[in-house]
């Protein structure tokens, strides 16, 4: 019984993002952030990797 409640609420929910046009807000937000993310990693790998090389020197 609650599982079949849970899974009504949660259909419902999905529907209200999808008919709102929210969720592509959602998903467009956390795409930035996860390039942003990624792109801090890779320049902070990249510092790192140029104080490895400069200290074997």
């Amino acid at each position: 019984m609650i599982s079949i409640l849970q899974a009504m609420t949660a259909n419902n929910t999905d529907n209200l993002m999808i008919r709102d046009g929210k969720i592509y807000l959602v998903m467009t937000i956390v795409s930035i952030i996860l390039v942003g993310l990624f792109i801090y990693v890779a320049s902070i790998d990249k510092k790192i990797s140029q104080l490895e090389s400069s200290s074997k020197d």
